[in-house]
């Protein structure tokens, strides 16, 4: 699973995430291109595609259900093992 931002449709900033089902109230850590991590909480899934789903991030103070920790994205020039 890998997660990073993405600008949506109307402008604002969500979290696309590869390869796994998330969920409302989910916080997930998503790595920024500088390769710092940073948490959010998942608000409403916007679009679902076969390998990745678009969420739209909570607003401040939503109370998280669960957290998931994204391992590091892999360079496409490097062998994932």
């Amino acid at each position: 699973m890998s997660a990073s931002f993405y600008k949506l449709k109307d402008d604002t900033w969500g979290v696309r995430i590869k390869d796994f089902e998330g969920e409302a109230n989910m916080e997930v850590e998503v790595v920024t291109k500088a390769g710092d991590p940073k948490n959010v909480i998942l608000g409403k899934r916007v679009a679902k595609f076969d390998d990745a789903e678009l969420w739209s991030i909570a607003p401040a103070g939503t109370v998280n259900v669960s957290k998931v920790k994204v391992a590091q994205p892999v360079q496409p020039d490097e062998e994932p093992f």
